[in-house]
């Protein structure tokens, strides 16, 4: 297995660097072109979403190859803080972002309401999302686990608007149809975002 490593700073230092790198493992591997093009959007669409929640922490950002299989990993403490909490508790009264946008904008939104204490939290995680968990498991202390695949399963099992409305989203989403898949690990402040890309 190879792999490549680096903080990403808040300042976004190191975002080309960590790019880039990303980019010479997959040639490496030996993907073609369109391979690699597709290979670094990944990247930079998950140090993309990590930079908008976290811009004034560093994150490490790592990258795991195994022949054509590749695991994207941002790991990043994430304090709440008075600024994001004010935010969030003023986006909506139904607890529902609308300013976020597309598939990558609400798995965003939900990283944020996790982080919320349970007290001041949306009392679902609604978010344009299903299956996603609920802050006040998270609270408790449990893991919030998250994985496309199982919520593309979940919708797969139901006829119901807000189904439909995430098909869409995710059918939209670049990255979402690219990747083969995306899961987020929320423990404490600690979150890990990793995508999954497995190369024919």
């Amino acid at each position: 297995m190879n792999s490549v490593e680096m903080m990403v700073f808040k300042d976004g230092k190191n975002i080309k660097e960590a790019v880039q790198a990303t980019d010479k493992l997959g040639q490496d591997a030996g993907l073609g072109n369109k391979e690699v093009l597709r290979l670094q959007l990944l990247a930079e669409e998950l140090l993309g979403m990590m930079q908008s929640i976290a811009g004034e922490v560093e994150a490490k950002y790592r990258v795991e190859q195994e022949d054509k299989h590749f695991n994207l990993i941002l790991d990043s403490a994430l304090d709440m803080t008075k600024e994001m909490r004010k935010t969030l508790l003023s986006v909506s009264t139904t607890g529902e972002n609308t300013a976020a946008k597309g598939f990558m904008g609400k798995l965003r939104d939900m990283i944020y309401s996790a982080m919320l204490p349970s007290e001041t939290g949306p009392s679902s995680m609604s978010m344009g999302l299903m299956s996603m968990g609920s802050p006040s498991a998270y609270s408790t202390g449990e893991n919030l686990k998250w994985s496309m695949t199982q919520y593309m399963a979940e919708m797969r099992k139901t006829d119901a608007e807000e189904a439909k409305g995430a098909w869409d989203e995710l059918e939209k989403s670049i990255t979402a149809s690219i990747a083969d898949d995306i899961s987020i690990r929320i423990k404490g402040s600690n979150v890990r975002i990793t995508i999954t890309k497995t190369f024919a």
